[in-house]
Formats: structure tokens, sequence, C-alpha cells
């Protein structure tokens, strides 16, 4: 391996890079290390190493009218707070996604 790809990114958590130097970690577990990396890298890339980014999650519908109404009273508030690099990522899913973005 090159000398580079044995240091440890400062991304990184403990907890990711032991998995990463560990050959008889489990493949899954390393994998979704890997990719937690990347993504991050990837969005501090994009947004800035300062940024705030908020991960909306949430599935394809809502079994209580009172959560919709939940996730939209805080999108409204979120989205009306003034936070300079403050992001909100969703992966465009109809649902808690959609009711999240509609309202911020």
């Amino acid at each position: 391996f090159p000398l580079g790809a044995l240091r440890k990114p400062h991304i990184a958590t403990e907890e990711q890079w032991s998995l990463l130097t560990n050959k008889d970690a489990p493949i899954g577990d390393s994998a979704a290390a890997v990719s937690s990396i990347v993504i991050e890298a990837a969005l501090r890339r994009t947004f800035g190493l300062d940024a705030y980014i908020v991960c909306i999650l949430g599935g394809n519908g809502f079994q209580d009218l009172d959560s919709k109404a939940l996730v939209e009273a805080m999108a409204a508030k979120l989205g009306a707070v003034s936070v300079p690099k403050l992001a909100f990522l969703t992966g465009g899913m109809p649902g808690v996604q959609e009711t999240f973005a509609k309202n911020c």
C-alpha cells in the first residue's frame, strides 16, 4: 500500500479506523465505515468543514397525522433560523423527507 493509505483520515472516528485496520473485522462493518468516511468527506468538501449538516430521515408515509404536523412545524422553525452554512440533506423520498423539504 502507498504510505498515505495507512494514515488515519482526520474525519475517521477511532471506531471506523479500527474496523479498517483490522483484517478480522466483519466485511459489512468495514464497508459501512468506508461509506461513512467517504460521504462525510464529500459533504464537507461541498459545504465546507465548518458546515452544520442535518440529515432528514423518515418513512415514505406517516403513521399518525400528528407526526406530519410535527415535521411541518420543525421544518418551518428550522428553515427560519439564520445559521451560516446550515444544510439539510434528504434522499429525495416522499413522505417525511418531502414534507420537510416543502416546509423548510
